[in-house]
């Protein structure tokens, strides 16, 4: 018997007995195996004697391990197959050695147990689920409420249950619920449809646990086109540099809507970061499919740092770090991207400004800055090549861009909760129509034309990391229809005139601000009185009139009845077909406005009216002196960085400021008197760089009574009004807001209430009256004292 010793990288010797003639054909047809650094040893069985057949055999085993061990020999960089073997075995943990022992020995009853156990549990858990994201599942999960309702349908005649309908895989049923779908749901695209039926099929592969049999899939997909729904495709527009800037125009100048300046500067910042990132807004901000969960951009993910200038190395310049951490598939395999962005000449387009006036209005910094000019004085160490500002600690996982409430009172930022996607696309999209689209805007047109110049500008992987999408996804769904080359210049080999042709393909070619923006009193009373809405109001009063007989006064006191349910759909779907209306009247407008321009605009030059004189502009009127600054720098590049810190400065204190809610029963008389800054200059006029006069709107201060409200003359605040008012909205809001009429005792009580729903009016406060100040605690405290000190009765 032979006995081999423990040669290098073995875990322990073998002992084995092997016929010599054997042995020697073995390392004959064997000898030209190359050296390994660490060899596993050929283990023969000791028992029973060695046969030719087993000889040859095993010389069998010799020439597949040489074929297949030969190819790495030329390889010197990369071990052998016996390395990896080895080197696997010992990362895994795996004794190849013992392996062989069990296969010699019975393993043990134990350990057959328990695998045959794991093998039991396997079988009974069937085929593995695919990873759907939460929302994905949500989406067939929603389907699969319908596929229910219509196996319910069903289910008398057939005995079928939704389960049993699925695991028959009938293409016929499928086909019906197609139909079905389409009978009980406004389905117009057959985009939509095809939609539908993909998550029918991913919850077929859920109920069943098998995807759905691909004959079944082809059949059902060949056959959506009989439903005869749209074929159509939307045009894919982009919003390029130029267009956006009319929105921030818009955002700045031409928007009348009343807004807290904190969303106006959160609505430009997170405009910029979108076109310059080329990212999804649920990035950004909270998005729908994450609602409630305040999933959005946080401090953690922004940082501010000063660094050497390139140009000067005596001075430093600030920049910007944005990491998006919220990707789509983060959860599955998408990887965060992050940005640097630093201080642009123009102010409408400098990133880091907004950054800026956002973090000093939520009081962010962890060294307690003061002024905007602390942070430019900042120097960076000789010994480093780095400053960088921190935020406060409870700060960092806060959402950058919080949202505003709005109150009777006006907005109110609500730190700790995130912007909403709603709220920034239902802004984006009015502002679109301020700034005179003809098309529907989208904030994916800034993502498509920010991927198209990141496209031109940098590799395909490249943009594909910042797209987060693959080239193919890309080509199909991010590339504009519109095609800015000059193909002409490409054939016929003439001057090329690229830049005609892109301006051009804008979306924002077409645009006139003069547009309809909202419905006038004429439009807004055919939908009043459409017949829709008409019989709705019908249905309504019907029920209501049931609730009154059976002695429900108010109607809130029937509330948990079927009836009073009845009532209070009826009121929902009037509000939601009323809104549905509107939006099409306003369309229609729209749509209207734009094919019948140009005509106007040649009939009249043919008459020999210049173009100037044709639908012209009013001028714009500001309540608030920052918005009016911001607007008139919007397109001046900054001379230094003292015009920078001033601008930085105005965006700031515009965070705090809210712009005056105008009722809607009457519109306020604008008293406008031109800018004192302006007065100085020879015309008079303080003029934008767009050419239109800013004028600005005389108003009370908005102060509280610290500020100076409590020496408000008294002949313009009387202790008992001339006509009830509301005593809280005294103390806020310009003087006509403030001593607005409210006659009716019902509708007045009802404002204070919605008043005392605000947290500050929970516990005790002073009067709001500026000759007032007794303390008041409680809603029937509040309207005693309003009766008996200032004539108010609620």
């Amino acid at each position: 018997m032979a006995q081999r010793g423990r040669k290098p990288g073995t875990s322990s010797a073998v002992t084995a007995t092997v016929p010599t003639a054997a042995t020697h054909r073995t390392k004959r047809r064997c000898r030209n195996i190359p050296p390994t650094s660490s060899a596993v040893p050929v283990r023969e069985s000791p028992s029973p004697p060695a046969t030719p057949s087993s000889d040859y055999g095993l010389s069998s085993v010799c020439d597949e391990d040489l074929e297949s061990v030969a190819p790495l020999s030329s390889d010197t960089d990369a071990g052998s197959a016996a390395d990896a073997e080895t080197d696997s075995s010992r990362d895994s943990g795996i004794d190849l050695h013992g392996e062989c022992e069990g296969e010699r020995d019975t393993p043990p009853a134990s350990e057959a147990d328990a695998i045959l156990k794991r093998i039991a549990y396997h079988q009974k858990q069937g085929p593995a689920k695919p990873r759907h994201s939460d929302k994905t599942k949500e989406l067939w999960k929603a389907e699969s409420e319908f596929w229910e309702s219509y196996c319910l349908v069903l289910q008398k005649e057939t005995g079928l249950s939704p389960e049993d309908q699925l695991h028959r895989c009938d293409p016929a049923v499928f086909k019906a619920y197609l139909e079905w779908r389409k009978k009980h749901a406004r389905i117009k695209k057959e985009s939509a449809i095809d939609a539908y039926w993909k998550r029918i099929s991913m919850y077929y592969d859920h109920v069943v646990g098998h995807a759905m049999a691909n004959k079944v899939l082809k059949d059902v997909r060949r056959w959506i086109p009989e439903l005869g729904l749209d074929r159509s495709k939307k045009e894919k527009l982009a919003m390029y540099v130029q267009d956006l800037f009319a929105i921030l125009h818009a955002l700045w100048v031409d928007d009348k809507k009343p807004l807290h300046g904190f969303i106006r500067v959160q609505i430009s910042a997170l405009l910029l970061l979108s076109a310059a990132t080329a990212t999804r807004p649920g990035a950004l901000v909270e998005s729908a499919s994450n609602k409630g969960s305040n999933k959005a951009l946080c401090f953690k993910d922004v940082s501010l740092m000063k660094v050497p200038s390139l140009t000067d190395p005596n001075r430093s310049v600030l920049v910007a770090n944005v990491n998006l951490v919220h990707v789509k598939n983060k959860e599955r395999d998408g990887t965060s991207k992050k940005f640097t962005f630093h201080l642009e000449g123009l102010p409408a387009y400098c990133i880091v400004s907004h950054l800026l006036a956002i973090s000093f209005r939520q009081d962010a910094f962890h060294d307690g800055f003061s002024t905007v000019q602390q942070i430019f004085d900042l120097k960076i160490p000789a010994q480093r090549e780095v400053l960088r500002i921190r935020w406060k600690e409870d700060l960092l996982d806060k959402p950058f861009f919080c949202n505003v409430q709005s109150t009777v009172e006006g907005g109110r930022a609500l730190l700790p909760m995130a912007f909403p996607y709603w709220k920034y696309r239902e802004i984006f999209v009015r502002l679109g129509r301020v700034a005179g689209f003809e098309e529907n805007v989208e904030l994916y047109q800034l993502r498509r034309a920010s991927g198209d110049r990141i496209n031109e500008a940098l590799p395909s992987t490249s943009r594909n990391q910042t797209m987060g999408h693959s080239s193919e996804t890309y080509e199909r769904y991010y590339t504009p229809t519109h095609i800015a080359r000059d193909f002409q210049s490409i054939y016929f080999g003439t001057p090329s005139q690229e830049d005609l042709i892109r301006s051009v393909a804008r979306m924002g070619l077409s645009r006139d601000r003069r547009a309809p923006v909202e419905l006038d009193d004429k439009q807004q009373e055919e939908v009043r009185n459409h017949p829709l809405l008409a019989e709705l109001r019908e249905e309504r009063d019907v029920y209501k009139h049931k609730l009154y007989s059976q002695g429900f006064r108010p109607l809130v006191q029937g509330q948990g009845t079927s009836l009073y349910a009845d009532y209070e759909s009826t009121v929902r779907r009037i509000g939601s077909t009323t809104e549905k209306l509107r939006r099409e009247r306003l369309k229609e407008a729209i749509q209207t406005f734009h094919d019948s321009i140009d005509a106007i605009e040649i009939e009249k030059q043919l008459s020999g009216k210049p173009a100037t004189e044709i639908l012209t502009l009013s001028t714009p009127e500001f309540e608030l002196r920052e918005r009016a600054t911001v607007a008139n720098m919007l397109s001046k590049p900054f001379k230094d960085d003292r015009a920078r810190v001033r601008h930085i400065h105005t965006l700031t204190r515009l965070c705090r400021l809210q712009e005056t809610p105008r009722p809607k029963a009457r519109k306020r008389k604008l008293d406008c008197v031109e800018d004192p800054v302006s007065s100085s200059k020879a015309d008079g006029d303080f003029t934008n760089p767009t050419g239109l006069k800013i004028r600005f709107e005389r108003c009370e201060p908005t102060a509280s009574k610290d500020e100076g409200d409590a020496d408000a003359p008294s002949h313009l605040y009387p202790m008992i009004p001339p006509h009830p008012v509301c005593l809280l909205c005294i103390g806020q809001g310009s003087y006509e807001w403030r001593m607005r009429p409210i006659p009716r005792k019902d509708v007045l009580k009802k404002h204070i209430k919605v008043h005392f729903k605000d947290p500050q009016y929970q516990g005790e406060f002073e009067c709001r009256h500026p000759s007032c100040s007794e303390k008041l605690d409680g809603m029937g405290h509040f309207m005693r004292h309003a009766l008996d000190v200032h004539g108010v009765c609620h």
